[in-house]
């Protein structure tokens, strides 16, 4: 059986589905409800009286299902998927994920599953989506850690932690300090990038989740809001000042307080998310590849998806990047 739920309506048992996917809690859903207009609708999938399996679905017009390819492809999709450009899936499952899919599958027009493992549901075409970059930590500080690169990715980055020295780094206290220049630094970063699904509000931002610091002069120049799941640390969302990126090697530097950060809280490991993955392995993560599942009821359009899906899907770096000592 499945059934659907609002937002307000969502069943006890729900957060022991969802386990340690935050973005599906019942406390973030009423969070994303408050601060994005996107119209998303929740279903729980039963086993007999027990709840089994649970998922969101929005539907977006305008997704661009060519953002990995060298064209655009805009439809109408309806997408099972975490609204933030995460790389947690919509759908927390048991053994009724079949089921779930199927129910999907009946669903007018396109869909889309992202970001889940390889499995190979019946009536989809599978191709890879941005893989997860994450950063197993495993040093005592954050000296330790330069310590343990090698020579060339230490030089690389000592370089820009000096290059962003006249830049004041400051966590905010709460949400209340995000300022809206702070999000027009988010909008910079947002309109340069080819792969997007959705913008955020800046409403977003100011959400009792996270925690923002921000690297600036007399003004921003650059900020990360990071989430803390357990003993992992999420990379959320960037914003950068574009003008002076190179002057302060703003990126680059932000990337690395965030290790910093990430070592001198204790946390196991980094998820430093979907994007940008060239700089992201340098500093020593490793891909955790993930998959998207297109369907169309109509099978004559299914099987042009499936067709498809290889020039649609992204296209992973291949090159081994020797980041640490050991491996030398």
């Amino acid at each position: 059986m499945i059934k659907e739920f609002k937002a307000d309506e969502l069943p006890d048992e729900w957060d022991d589905i969802v386990r340690d996917n935050i973005y599906l809690t019942r406390k973030f859903i009423e969070f994303t409800e408050r601060v994005d207009d996107s119209q998303k609708k929740y279903y729980g999938v039963y086993d007999g009286d027990r709840l089994d399996t649970v998922f969101a679905t929005q539907k977006r017009r305008g997704y661009n299902l060519g953002m990995f390819a060298k064209f655009d492809l805009k439809i109408t999709m309806t997408l099972v998927y975490v609204p933030l450009s995460v790389t947690r899936a919509g759908i927390a499952y048991g053994k009724c994920l079949d089921e779930a899919m199927a129910f999907v599958r009946k669903l007018p027009g396109y869909k889309i599953f992202l970001n889940l493992p390889d499995i190979n549901p019946k009536g989809y075409a599978k191709g890879l989506t941005c893989p997860k970059c994450e950063l197993a930590l495993r040093w005592k500080n954050f000296d330790e850690y330069l310590g343990d690169l090698r020579s060339n990715y230490r030089y690389r980055f000592k370089k820009a932690l000096n290059r962003a020295k006249p830049l004041k780094l400051r966590y905010l206290k709460d949400g209340s300090e995000f300022t809206n220049e702070m999000y027009g630094l988010y909008e910079q970063t947002y309109n340069k990038s080819r792969i997007r699904v959705e913008k955020l509000s800046e409403e977003f931002f100011r959400g009792e989740f996270f925690k923002i610091f921000v690297l600036e002069d007399e003004k921003p120049r650059g900020f990360v809001q990071l989430l803390a799941n357990g003993d992992e640390l999420v990379f959320e969302f960037v914003g950068l000042d574009y003008s002076v990126n190179q002057k302060y090697d703003t990126y680059l530097a932000m990337l690395l307080e965030i290790v910093r950060y990430g070592i001198e809280n204790g946390f196991k490991t980094i998820d430093f998310g979907q994007t940008a993955d060239d700089a992201k392995l340098k500093l020593g993560s490793r891909y955790e590849f993930l998959y998207a599942y297109l369907t169309h009821r109509n099978p004559i359009v299914n099987a042009v998806c499936k067709l498809l899906a290889p020039k649609l899907q992204y296209k992973p770096i291949t090159e081994q990047f020797q980041v640490f000592k050991e491996r030398e």
